[in-house]
């Protein structure tokens, strides 16, 4: 095993961990951990944009909870990568974003800083977890006849 430290592989774990953790406060008031008032903040706001929006809101929580175990973890990096990018994009469109401008400080907020997020998420799809990830762990862990997986 390479136990020399490659300063590349410690930033993509840095990036990585730090994608994962920014959703912890995400999930958290979409499941009521941040008090009642933000849970009512999230779900006054998600009923402007859902018929639905108990079930948005758990849906949101669910994928931002998702991402933060993927991410921070490394945990099947590759499929968290792609179910994050593909949540930003929905929330990008529900929220309407994309008619408000491309810069985020426009009133309301443009579509640049959600547009950043999917792209750096998606960059995980090339890389996947990395060395000090779950996926790594698990990848070792696997039969020869699975090792195809992308993991």
């Amino acid at each position: 095993m390479d136990t020399k430290m490659n300063l590349n592989e410690v930033q993509l774990f840095l990036i990585r961990v730090y994608i994962g953790l920014d959703f912890t406060h995400h999930f958290a008031e979409k499941f009521g951990l941040l008090g009642s008032q933000a849970y009512s903040n999230v779900l006054h706001y998600f009923s402007t944009v859902s018929s639905s929006p108990e079930q948005m809101v758990l849906l949101a929580g669910l994928c931002e909870f998702g991402a933060f175990v993927g991410f921070t973890f490394g945990l099947f990096t590759r499929v968290a990568a792609v179910g994050t990018a593909l949540y930003l994009v929905v929330a990008l469109f529900m929220g309407h974003h994309q008619d408000l401008g491309f810069t985020w400080v426009n009133p309301g907020g443009g579509w640049e800083y959600p547009a950043m997020w999917v792209f750096l998420c998606l960059s995980f799809v090339l890389t996947g977890g990395g060395r000090w990830s779950a996926d790594r762990y698990l990848f070792s862990k696997l039969p020869a006849s699975l090792r195809w997986l992308p993991i």
